[in-house]
């Protein structure tokens, strides 16, 4: 009975050391942040594998100082801002999704109908997906592509 003991206690106190220093904490998630550059797509409904996830807000700067926040007049920035733009700046945000780390199918669709999919592997902490509509550059964290609406692109 004493040598059962004995190779329990062995094979036990590894596990409870190796537990002991690493913790049972739960992974980091995934946090997804979208951000569109220029009028397309810029409030558009963001699709996770089929599912609707957000929608974007629109934001836009008026060369006049006007700022308009889905399309609703919010403030003028005073004349000489730094945050005026010499033309008509327009953005669409959408801020930190959490899920689990993996491959997900993320689709970019506006009323209109146009789309953008990204095949994507999320990874834990924060992915930044950056589009520019007029550019039609897609960046997730350090990869770079081209990508015009209505095109599936995969992203690593």
């Amino acid at each position: 009975m004493p040598y059962t003991r004995t190779k329990i206690l062995l094979f036990l106190l590894p596990l409870l050391v190796i537990l002991a220093l690493t913790g049972c904490k739960k992974p980091e998630p995934a946090r997804l942040m979208v951000q569109v550059e220029g009028e397309l797509f810029s409030d558009a409904i963001l699709l996770i594998d089929g599912q609707q996830a957000g929608k974007l807000t629109k934001t836009v700067i008026k060369d006049d100082g006007k700022l308009f926040i889905d399309d609703v007049y919010r403030i003028t920035l005073p004349p000489g801002h730094k945050d005026i733009p010499p033309q008509d700046q327009c953005t669409g945000a959408l801020d930190s999704l959490e899920m689990k780390p993996g491959k997900y199918v993320i689709l970019l669709k506006t009323e209109d109908g146009q789309s953008l999919q990204i095949n994507a592997t999320l990874a834990p902490g924060i992915n930044a997906i950056i589009y520019n509509a007029d550019q039609q550059i897609l960046k997730l964290n350090d990869a770079k592509m081209k990508a015009a609406p209505g095109t599936i692109v995969t992203l690593p």
